[in-house]
């Protein structure tokens, strides 16, 4: 029996859902609300003391990111079949980044990506494999880039807690992007029955195992990650320029990863607060900020210039829509 508007259940669960949403903003908020009412004064400083050219220079860097993590994705797109043109996966792309930025919603940006793709494509696990696979591409990018970084701060005695927690994560995330890739439809046999509801995640891992392990996928997905880390480590650079903190390549690298870790903290929407506080803490570790505000005033800036570029997505999403034919598409 399908349910009605009157059946409670279905109502508990949306109060339910939404009660989590306002929870985790609320603690998002709180945190990074702590973060900045404890400098004010120094924060404010530091920040109309920027230099806008650097600043720009990270919007650019965050903006080709964008382009580069969507040519990642069309990788994985051909190998399962959803190849996608340019203008389309460049519109999705940027239109999911504005919701993972903006919308406080129980599936996010890569959700709105599968399933839009997978109702259009009449598979929602390929296109959930193929979704999963450009983000696992990124984050083993930023394992790599952090694990050669963080080794040298190691090798060269630069002891900071930091560049050991880094060298740590980024060592598990290698090894557990190996596992997914060896024997990842294995490993779930053990815990997730092959039937029902169950049948069809266990054919998005079975996707996501083939594909990401492929010839025509392995290589040229994860140099894209790379790449974008790249661009991810050369935005963290630039603002630290813009505010005249002096932080090394390596040191930076080791930043990033815990950073980039701590936005999966599902605590809170997309790590907020959490993700500030290690770049404050990141900072101070290296003494690379003389004063809390200029750890404060980093993890700001770095929010700010990742929110004005999301709102790019928003400016496509309502000029060209969020469907995977367009709004301005032509329909023979």
């Amino acid at each position: 029996m399908e349910p009605t508007l009157s059946d409670p259940e279905p109502v508990a669960r949306s109060r339910g859902g939404a009660a989590k949403i306002v929870v985790r903003i609320g603690v998002g908020l709180a945190v990074l609300g702590f973060i900045v009412l404890r400098h004010p004064a120094g924060i404010i400083d530091k920040l109309s003391d920027a230099r806008p050219l650097y600043l720009a220079l990270a919007f650019a860097s965050v903006i080709a990111g964008l382009f580069v993590s969507a040519l990642r994705w069309r990788v994985y797109l051909r190998a399962l079949d959803l190849d996608l043109p340019l203008g389309t996966l460049f519109r999705l792309y940027f239109v999911g980044t504005f919701f993972n930025a903006f919308l406080p919603t129980g599936i996010g940006g890569d959700g709105y990506k599968a399933i839009r793709l997978g109702r259009d494509r009449g598979s929602v696990s390929r296109a959930f494999a193929s979704v999963f696979l450009d983000r696992f591409a990124g984050i083993v990018g930023l394992a790599i880039i952090g694990f050669v970084s963080t080794l040298i701060l190691v090798l060269r005695h630069e002891r900071a807690n930091i560049a050991f927690l880094s060298l740590a994560l980024s060592a598990g995330i290698v090894v557990a992007a190996i596992l997914v890739l060896a024997g990842g439809d294995r490993l779930a046999g053990v815990f997730i029955p092959d039937r029902g509801l169950f049948g069809k995640l266990r054919t998005a891992i079975r996707d996501i195992e083939l594909a990401g392990r492929s010839r025509e996928t392995l290589a040229p997905g994860i140099a894209y990650g790379l790449v974008f880390q790249l661009l991810v480590l050369g935005y963290h650079l630039s603002v630290a320029a813009a505010l005249r903190i002096h932080v090394n390549i390596a040191e930076m690298s080791a930043i990033v990863v815990i950073a980039s870790l701590a936005t999966m903290i599902p605590i809170t929407i997309n790590g907020l607060g959490f993700r500030e506080s290690s770049y404050k803490w990141a900072l101070t570790q290296y003494g690379a900020c003389s004063s809390q505000a200029c750890g404060s005033a980093f993890a700001i800036l770095i929010l700010a210039v990742l929110l004005v570029s999301s709102a790019v997505g928003g400016l496509v999403y309502v000029i060209a829509g969020g469907e995977v034919v367009g709004k301005n598409a032509r329909v023979s």
